[in-house]
Parts: C-alpha cells; sequence; structure tokens
C-alpha cells in the first residue's frame, strides 16, 4: 500500500496539530501555506490536507476529521484587520489570501457589523506596504503577533463571538475519497495528544521566529486563545458560518448536507 501524503502547515497556530507527525512507512508529510494546501488536495497531489474550513465548505475534500481543528472561542490573536480609517469608512482592503477562511470571515464580518463590502486585493504579509498602497490590510498566522503601524486594529476571532456568541473554527483535517478515515484519524489524534501535551516546548521553540513575543506569551496563546478539540459548540459555529458565507454567495448551497454530515463522529 502506497504511503499517504499529508499536508500541514508551519504555522505557529498548527504546531500541536501536527507535532506527533513524522514521515514513515504508513504516511509522508509535506508543508505549505492553507490556501495552497486546499488546491493540492483539489487536484489529488496530497490525500490528507489541513485546510481552511471555507475551502471544504466550498467542496474539497470528500470529508474532514470530526473533532480536531484550529478554533477560537473569542481573542485569537493572529487574524487581524488593520486600518488607517475607521472601518465603517473602508473601501479597499489589503488582505494575505494564504488563509481563505479569514478573507471570507472579514467580508461577512465587515457587512453585517459595519455595512461595508469593500474591494479586496490579495497582497503578501506585508504590513506596512498593505497600510502604505490600501486603506487597510488583513494580516494572518504569526505576522499578525504586533499591533503596530495602523490605528484601528480588529481581532476577527473576537469579532466572531460578539456577533454570534459561538467559536470559529479556521481549519479542519480534509480527506480526499478513497482514504481511511478511521486509520488516517487515529494518526492525527494521537498527533494532537502528543502535541497537548508538549504546548511548553512548541512554544518556546517558536520564541525568536516571532518577533516581540516571549515563551510564556506564546504559551498564553496556545492554551487561551486556541483551542484543538472541537465539540458541540464548535460544529454550530462551522454551521453558522456556512450559512453566512451562502448569504453572502461565498460558497455553494449544494455543498451542506455532505459538509455537515461529516461534522460528527
Amino acid at each position: 500500500m502506497s504511503r499517504v501524503r499529508v499536508g500541514a502547515v508551519s504555522f505557529l497556530n498548527t504546531r500541536p496539530l501536527a507535532h506527533g507527525l513524522q514521515t514513515g512507512p504508513d504516511y509522508a508529510v509535506s508543508y505549505d501555506s492553507p490556501g495552497n494546501l486546499a488546491e493540492k488536495l483539489r487536484l489529488g497531489e496530497i490525500d490528507v490536507g489541513l485546510i481552511p474550513i471555507v475551502e471544504h465548505l466550498r467542496g474539497v475534500g470528500d470529508s474532514y476529521v470530526p473533532g480536531i481543528g484550529i478554533a477560537s472561542d473569542g481573542p485569537v490573536r493572529t487574524v487581524k484587520l488593520y486600518s488607517r480609517v475607521p472601518f465603517e469608512s473602508l473601501r479597499d482592503v489589503a488582505v494575505d489570501g494564504r488563509s481563505r477562511t479569514s478573507v471570507a470571515l472579514l467580508r461577512i464580518l465587515l457587512s453585517e457589523r459595519f455595512g461595508v463590502t469593500p474591494d479586496f486585493y490579495s497582497h503578501r504579509a506585508d504590513l506596512p506596504e498593505m497600510l502604505r498602497t490600501h486603506e487597510a490590510g488583513l494580516v494572518i498566522g504569526d505576522a499578525a503577533f504586533p499591533d503596530a503601524g495602523a490605528t484601528h486594529v480588529w481581532d476577527l476571532g473576537q469579532a466572531w463571538k460578539e456577533l454570534t456568541g459561538l467559536p470559529f473554527v479556521y481549519a479542519v483535517w480534509t480527506l480526499n475519497d478513497g482514504v481511511d478515515r478511521e486509520r488516517v484519524g487515529r494518526w492525527l489524534r494521537d498527533s494532537l495528544t502528543s502535541g497537548l501535551s508538549h504546548l511548553e516546548d512548541i512554544a518556546a521553540q517558536a520564541v525568536g521566529s516571532v518577533p516581540g513575543e516571549d515563551a510564556p506569551s506564546l504559551l498564553r496563546y496556545l492554551r487561551d486563545n486556541l483551542h484543538f478539540v472541537l465539540g458541540d459548540r464548535d460544529v454550530q459555529g462551522i454551521e453558522t458560518f456556512q450559512k453566512l458565507c451562502q448569504r453572502y454567495n461565498l460558497i455553494p448551497a449544494s455543498t451542506t448536507p455532505r459538509i455537515l454530515a461529516a461534522a460528527h463522529p
């Protein structure tokens, strides 16, 4: 039997999920950005990928592993909108396209909260340059920790909690058709178990790669801002996000039954 091809992400917030994954006789692990992993999964270049939830809602992959993922229940710290103008006045936003979920989430939040629909422009994750050429910039991952360089800063995890009262799920392990869900799910859950038992080590190893953050701050981020074991409220968050994405024509309506059926063990 050929090795299962697993695509993971190198952001700090994904390391607990991938901590126990080691390439071996059963599977091979490679790393890429969330958006690129979704494209590779769609093309069949990988069998399993940690992809943005919105890409699975758009039909990428056959099913996702229930009970594990990346979520926040309030401030997330690493998905932020930085703006030179008040949010209700926004006309154009530079977006970091590596995580398409955050882009979809921002469209929903700006419309629901402020009634604005600015133009979005894909841009590399360089906040000073984003703010030089556009009114605002959406930054994700480790680059979003600093708050410098903008008058207005909006944490999208907190904004979602204020809008819905629910957690937000950013990414899930998604499998293509033909992959043994039980077998692969066991690998991925074991990997997360390893990660959760080594959060202090993960935080310590990340010092230096995240400017301005020390080990205690990074540990608080992993323990307090994020959670990786998904429960019923997280599923409700996915369902609510799905309905709002459909309202704003960000995903096809036809994906609903297949996606939600995969959300439960």
